[in-house]
């Protein structure tokens, strides 16, 4: 059971770190149309979005199922895990400038989530 439960944990991380993509993927057809009926109704019927939105959904179910099995003073830190995948895939996929001290606050989330998990 344990090593389903950091399955679930790890894909919780990741489908949490990846949905941003897809979010930021279906509102560049929705730029500057703010918060109107017609803006939102075009975020929600764009793939990119819906994907997004199933991801953020199923990491919720998966992070639940976790927490029920995992401490939750190891489970919080480590959701900023989720930053990292999301900063690497923002640099790679949708080629967003990271500049140096982004990088370092990545390497920070990482060592620190390394000394929470340490038992």
């Amino acid at each position: 059971m344990r090593s389903v439960t950091y399955l679930s944990l790890a894909l919780s991380l990741l489908f949490a770190g990846v949905s941003p993509i897809f979010f930021k993927l279906g509102l560049q057809g929705v730029k500057g149309a703010g918060l109107s009926l017609g803006a939102i109704k075009a975020f929600l019927t764009n793939r990119y979005a819906v994907v997004g939105l199933v991801l953020y959904a199923a990491s919720s179910v998966l992070w639940l199922f976790s927490l029920s099995e995992l401490p939750a003073s190891l489970m919080y830190p480590l959701l900023n895990l989720a930053y990292v995948v999301t900063v690497v895939l923002a640099a790679t996929y949708l080629k967003e400038p990271v500049h140096a001290l982004r990088w370092i606050g990545v390497g920070l989330i990482i060592i620190g989530s390394i000394l929470v998990g340490i038992n």
